[in-house]
């Protein structure tokens, strides 16, 4: 059992400076980290206006984490794979890897904003499906192939590396040039102290997302799914995966799962704290993928019945939130642990204050993930 902690740097209204936001995301880590948590992960978002998530270099913002603290993994999730030159991403995480001391966690994804992704890189936009995944396909296998083979050498309709007919002057790439003295390859430093690769994720809400990553060796993440849903799109990685070798060992159970958290003294303090934030997300979800994301597959959208209910009341019916009193919160995750092998978790924290977040850490690492850990241990002695 796994449980890592999820942040974004949100911004609603821009009425506070960036620098903040960085002080912020340093304490809580820093926390998370002093509370034994396994891991957390950040996102990365460009030209938020909104305020949303204001970060859009994960990466970078990992890097200054690692130094300030000494166990928790620090993970991506996800880093939009398209919008990077692949050779300097591997460099970069290589790096980030040697500074955190084989820390870290990759996840990718091909980006979820058309403005995000057109403004950066035109031809990864998702309303040209096939090449969109494509670029995402050979970007992900240039980052493995530069972590994994020396010298690297890349030959394809959008990248030639090394570029035709050039020459390095340097005695040690003698053993880079072909016969013809031309360089046939390249050194790409460092290699990831994690070998062959640190632990690498997609993350996806839907079926073909689930089976690509399965195809490519890779964890899979979701946050759009209820339980039940991330179940069946779990055995289907999973039936997948066992055609290409089965799932990476770092993937226990379906899938990763994101959930909203929030654990206050009492269900209804816990409430009040999370209710607008959760309205906020609802919509803009709605807003861009529809209703449908929040609902099973055999539901109705369009059915009165959703539009009169409190996003909230929705998203906790559906098991979307980890919101109440530790002992609500203890007995919803073990019940999505027994009855949808929920295995590993990230808990998205709330925009709330630094002293009602520091509350919700403690008492998940007090109270709910010893008794959850606890129940998940008498289930396994019990089969």
């Amino acid at each position: 059992m796994r449980f890592d902690v999820f942040y974004v740097l949100a911004n609603q209204g821009r009425g506070r400076a960036w620098s903040d936001l960085l002080d912020e995301v340093r304490r809580r880590v820093v926390l998370a980290d002093e509370l034994g948590f396994d891991g957390m992960w950040l996102g990365e978002h460009h030209f938020d206006a909104e305020g949303t998530d204001q970060l859009p270099n994960p990466v970078l913002l990992c890097a200054d984490l690692a130094a300030r603290t000494s166990r928790i993994r620090l993970g991506m999730a996800a880093v939009t794979l398209p919008l990077w030159h692949p050779i300097r991403l591997a460099e970069d995480l290589a790096m980030l890897d040697h500074f955190s001391g084989g820390r870290v966690d990759v996840a990718f994804s091909r980006g979820i904003l058309a403005g995000e992704i057109v403004n950066l890189n035109p031809d990864a936009d998702r309303a040209d499906e096939a090449r969109s995944r494509a670029i995402f396909d050979e970007h992900l296998a240039m980052v493995r192939a530069a972590w994994t083979e020396d010298p690297f050498s890349w030959q394809s309709e959008r990248y030639q590396i090394p570029r035709p007919k050039m020459k390095w002057p340097a005695k040690a790439y003698e053993s880079y040039h072909d016969s013809d003295g031309y360089l046939a390859g390249l050194a790409v430093l460092p290699q990831p102290v994690q070998s062959p690769t640190p632990p690498l994720y997609a993350v996806s809400q839907g079926l073909e997302g689930f089976r690509s990553a399965a195809r490519q060796g890779l964890g899979i993440i979701t946050s759009h799914s209820t339980p039940r849903r991330a179940q069946k799109l779990g055995a289907a990685y999973a039936e997948v995966a066992a055609q290409h070798g089965g799932p990476p060992s770092y993937m226990p159970g379906p899938c990763v799962l994101v959930r909203d958290t929030c654990v206050a003294a009492t269900d209804a303090e816990a409430r009040e704290m999370m209710e607008e934030q959760v309205a906020v997300r609802f919509n803009l979800i709605k807003r861009v993928r529809g209703l449908g994301e929040w609902l099973e597959e055999d539901e109705d959208p369009s059915d009165p019945a959703f539009e009169s209910m409190k996003p909230f009341d929705l998203m906790m019916d559906r098991d979307y939130l980890l919101v109440g009193s530790p002992d609500t919160v203890a007995e919803r995750m073990i019940r999505m642990h027994r009855d949808y092998g929920i295995e590993h978790w990230s808990l998205a924290l709330g925009r709330v204050s630094d002293d009602q977040l520091e509350t919700t850490l403690r008492l998940l690492a007090d109270e709910v993930l010893p008794a959850v850990r606890k129940a998940a241990a008498e289930l396994k002695d019990a089969s």
